[in-house]
C-alpha cells in the first residue's frame, strides 16, 4: 500500500513541527536523491565493515545512517528537510501513524520496532556492546526498514531500487 503524497507531506510537516525543526537558508540545495544516495552508501559501508574488518561500531553506525538518510530522503521528497536526530524520529512516527489510519497497525508497530533497532545500533557505535550476530541481524533489519520506507512513502523514488 502507498499513501497520497499530500498525506505524506502533512505527516512530514507534523513531524518537523513536533521536533521544532525549522527551515534553513541552506535547504534549497538539499535534494531527496542526495539523501537516497547517502543511504545506499551507508548500506554498503555497513556490510563492508561487517565482512572485511569486523568493525562492529562502524557497521552499527552505518546501518543507523542508512535508515536516517532514508527518512531524510522521503521527507525531502515531500517538502521537508530534516536537521536533527529528534526530527528523524518525529517524522518516522508521523509516517508510521499513516499506516494506522489505513487500518494497518502491524505495519506501524513493525516500523517503530525496526527504527528502535536502528537507534540501538547508533548507540552501539558509542558503547561497542553488541555481538557480531546482533549487529548483522540489525543491519539486515535496517535494510528492510529502508526498503519498506521507500515502498510505502516514495515508491517511485531514488532509493526504491536500492
Amino acid at each position: 500500500m502507498t499513501y497520497p503524497n499530500n498525506d505524506i507531506a502533512a505527516a512530514v510537516a507534523r513531524g518537523l513541527s513536533a521536533a521544532r525543526d525549522r527551515p534553513s537558508p541552506d535547504d534549497a540545495g538539499r535534494m531527496p536523491e542526495k539523501y537516497a544516495q547517502l543511504s545506499r552508501d551507508f548500506r554498503a559501508g555497513a556490510w563492508q565493515h561487517l565482512r572485511e574488518d569486523g568493525d562492529l561500531p562502524q557497521a552499527s553506525n552505518k546501518a543507523w545512517g542508512m535508515v536516517a538518510e532514508t527518512v531524510k530522503a522521503v521527507s525531502a521528497h515531500h517538502g521537508g528537510i530534516i536537521h536533527t536526530h529528534r526530527a528523524i524520529w518525529q517524522v518516522l512516527e508521523e509516517l508510521s501513524a499513516l499506516t494506522v489510519q489505513s487500518g494497518n497497525t502491524d505495519t506501524e508497530e513493525w516500523l517503530n520496532n525496526a527504527f528502535n533497532v536502528a537507534r540501538y545500533l547508533h548507540t552501539n557505535f558509542y558503547e561497542d556492546e553488541a555481538s557480531t550476530a546482533r549487529v548483522a541481524s540489525g543491519v539486515r533489519l535496517c535494510e528492510e526498514l529502508s526498503g519498506r520506507l521507500y515502498e510505502l512513502f516514495w515508491p517511485e523514488g531514488a532509493g526504491a531500487a536500492a
